[in-house]
């Protein structure tokens, strides 16, 4: 038995029957760089796109963090959010 897999058309358009079916191959073929409209009925749904390679962290500048007065005797960061989120000052 012949396994037929999906072919976005030119548009890259696939129905989401052959999605469903096909669903790793598509994943597949947006991974590679295309484009994929999931189609309802004929109308665009959801589109498969590829993930954006994530940007490198930026540099972090450690004596300019070491050089940061140290501030004694403030509140905690958890009091202060508990303070906003409730409204108070």
């Amino acid at each position: 038995m012949k396994t037929t897999h999906p072919q976005p058309s030119l548009t890259g358009r696939v129905s989401v029957r052959e999605a469903k079916a096909h669903l790793s191959e598509l994943v597949e073929q947006a991974a590679a760089g295309h484009e994929i409209t999931i189609t309802y009925h004929g109308r665009p749904k959801a589109t498969l796109i590829p993930v954006r390679a994530a940007k490198a962290p930026f540099a972090v500048d450690r004596q300019w963090l070491r050089r940061l007065p140290i501030v004694r005797g403030a509140r905690p960061a958890e009091v202060l959010v508990r303070e906003e989120r409730d409204g108070r000052d």
